[in-house]
């Protein structure tokens, strides 16, 4: 009697090559985002200010609508590997730029917001841009078994970046140098990365189809709120995403903000403890996904999986709340950012599986940056209120901090409620035209070996 052994990660033998190859793009993408992330977060928070992130946020977030509706409009109607190569030379290029701004000693609060500005755009669409094309490659059904393997590339990444940027923080200490150094490393990686682009997808066909009418922004956000309106389960995943991006904004400040106040507003402190926190984020996050989230997201089911998030936020929040202090701040970002890296993002990019090829692009936008964006927006305003009434006879510091933390818990306990409304409509959903296609071909087929 033969044993069928398991496979390694879960992956079939002739899978690996092709899944190995998008872990490391999107582990060498992760990496140049987390360095730069660190680099432009600890820079502003120190010499800018904590309280005036949130006015950063919000920028960047109008920005991004109008970057990620460029690309909606795009998206669907491109070669996804094209455009995933396009924009990682692009990106190569525009942080060797930003070096120059840097170099030229810009202010502070023009070279570290613009750093900040570029870094999240890169953040808003490469990701976007790479699950499009790897969409193209896999079956619904292969999807839930697959992306949570391919997902820890970020998790790999962000170890690197997070590793290099609380190394380079300690060592930059030592030697007076200026984290915008690491600047052109970061185009080298990318570049890199196009290499590595290049040679997983040499002579392989990617059977997917594409738009070929003509359509504007308007006509792109109207495919968007399309799904949104009429298929129930997208419905109620907008508005989780929705609360989802409110609480999770209320908990970044508060983690900053606590982490700015025990360093003494040092940036090369800022950039060690932040890139060190990040790391037993992300390493608690590879294990998940890979002894987890992989094995069970598929047997516990899709519909079942949405739940998992708010819950966990809003014991995040309630961690913030009654334990003061660093300790209490981070404890609630490492639990929802968890959640949220190893769980939910592989749960929601199996969802957006359902929709067709030509259409998934512009889905996408609504559904992981617009509403992201404008609840950000939305809980940054509230911030902003909330930090200039704890400034005034009218609400103190202490009180400013329980009234968000308490939006905070709010909003998770609904998406908590909009969650089980999903899960509830989750098998009529699946008879809506919308969703309705030909079987899709799996990455494998057409490959001779």
């Amino acid at each position: 009697m033969s044993i069928e052994h398991p496979q390694f990660l879960n992956i079939k033998p002739e899978e690996r090559k092709l899944v190995f190859s998008l872990v490391g793009i999107l582990a060498l993408a992760t990496l140049v985002l987390e360095l730069s992330d660190v680099i432009a977060t600890g820079g502003f928070i120190s010499r800018v200010g904590p309280n005036n992130v949130i006015w950063l946020w919000i920028v960047d977030m109008v920005i991004s609508i109008f970057t990620v509706g460029l690309y909606a409009v795009i998206v669907d109607k491109t070669d996804r590997q094209r455009l995933v190569k396009g924009l990682t030379l692009g990106f190569a290029l525009l942080f060797l730029v930003l070096r120059f701004v840097f170099s030229v000693h810009a202010p502070a609060w023009v070279s570290y917001p613009v750093l900040y500005i570029l870094t999240d755009q890169f953040y808003a669409i490469f990701p976007l841009a790479f699950w499009a094309m790897v969409n193209d490659l896999f079956t619904s059904s292969e999807s839930q078994r697959i992306y949570p393997i391919i997902t820890m590339g970020v998790a790999l990444g962000s170890i690197v970046g997070n590793g290099l940027a609380a190394l380079s923080g300690w060592m930059l200490q030592r030697s007076g140098g200026e984290p915008a150094s690491l600047l052109p490393f970061e185009s080298l990686i990318l570049l890199f990365g196009l290499v590595i682009l290049q040679v997983a997808f040499s002579g392989r066909t990617v059977h997917a189809r594409q738009a070929h009418d003509t359509f504007d922004f308007k006509q792109t956000v109207n495919v968007g709120l399309d799904y949104i309106r009429n298929v129930p389960i997208f419905s109620y995943l907008a508005v989780c995403m929705l609360l989802s991006g409110l609480a999770f904004t209320v908990i970044e400040y508060h983690f900053l903000f606590s982490v700015d106040q025990s360093v003494s507003r040092d940036p090369l402190q800022f950039q060690t403890f932040y890139g060190t926190f990040r790391i037993v984020l992300i390493v608690s996050t590879l294990l998940i996904q890979g002894l987890v989230s992989s094995r069970f997201l598929g047997k516990l089911g899709l519909k079942n999986s949405f739940i998992v998030q708010p819950i966990t936020m809003a014991i995040g929040s309630v961690l913030a709340l009654i334990v003061p202090g660093i300790m209490g701040a981070a404890g609630a970002q490492y639990v929802v950012r968890l959640v949220q890296q190893s769980w939910d993002e592989p749960a929601r990019k199996s969802l957006e599986n359902l929709v067709p090829d030509e259409r998934r692009g512009r889905v996408a936008v609504m559904i992981d940056r617009y509403f992201y964006n404008v609840s950000t927006i939305v809980g940054s305003l509230v911030l902003g209120l909330l930090l200039y009434l704890g400034s005034t006879p009218l609400l103190n510091q202490a009180q400013a901090l329980v009234v968000y933390l308490g939006l905070s818990i709010a909003a998770s306990v609904a998406a908590v409620w909009f969650a089980l409304r999903l899960r509830a409509w989750y098998e009529k959903s699946m008879l809506d035209w919308r969703l309705a296609r030909p079987r899709r071909k799996s990455a494998l087929d057409g490959i001779e070996f």
